[in-house]
């Protein structure tokens, strides 16, 4: 019980830590409001069940071993990072504030965005492949339970951490509801947040040695 304990504690502090998910669900709450950025939390957690499937399943050693696929990933998260990140400014200068704000980009769209960016995490991917395993103890039984325990403690508390934020992201939205260029700052403010993230894996993936 301990170690799961201390991995939840983990989990919660590696979701607040600046990195592409968190920034991502800040700006779109920021930018569209607190729905959307709850939407793209969900989207996020469903990523987690991908990650924590094929862990449990052994793939993580895979990515370990073979650094090149993981570099590969990575790259084409930075690459529909600079995607999202073109159509938000290009949606910047069509504001529409207060609650049909959240409406702009269809939920579902917002959904499958917030999959692909947890898939092409590298800080989520890192932490599957280093971390994780670390808390699994063969002696205690199932490797593929405990896999599982822990994917569900760590979903838990990445839908605690991302929903408070898209709800900050939201709050500020609405305090500027009716204000239309206070609108349009926070979208393209949005939309360098996601270019920002973009560079910071492209950055991370030129500075590694692999």
């Amino acid at each position: 019980m301990k170690r799961y304990v201390t991995f939840f504690l983990l989990a919660l502090a590696l979701g607040i830590a600046p990195g592409p998910d968190i920034l991502f669900v800040f700006a779109q709450g920021l930018g569209q409001g607190a729905l959307a950025g709850s939407t793209v939390t969900c989207g996020l957690s469903t990523g987690l069940v991908v990650h924590v499937t094929l862990a449990a399943l052994g793939f993580a050693a895979v990515m370990k071993r073979f650094p090149k696929a993981f570099k590969a990933i990575t790259w084409c998260g930075a690459a529909y990072l600079v995607y999202l990140g073109i159509m938000a400014w290009r949606s910047a200068g069509v504001v529409t504030v207060g609650p049909a704000a959240a409406q702009e980009t269809p939920l579902l769209r917002l959904y499958l965005q917030g999959i692909v960016m947890n898939l092409c995490n590298p800080k989520v991917i890192l932490f599957f492949i280093a971390l994780m395993p670390r808390f699994i103890v063969p002696e205690k039984g199932s490797t593929t339970r405990q896999f599982l325990v822990l994917g569900l403690l760590f979903i838990v508390a990445t839908l605690i951490v991302f929903n408070a934020v898209a709800l900050l992201g939201g709050s500020v939205s609405w305090l500027l509801d009716g204000n239309s260029d206070a609108m349009t700052v926070l979208k393209y403010a949005s939309a360098v947040i996601i270019f920002g993230l973009a560079g910071w894996i492209a950055w991370m993936n030129l500075r590694s040695k692999e």
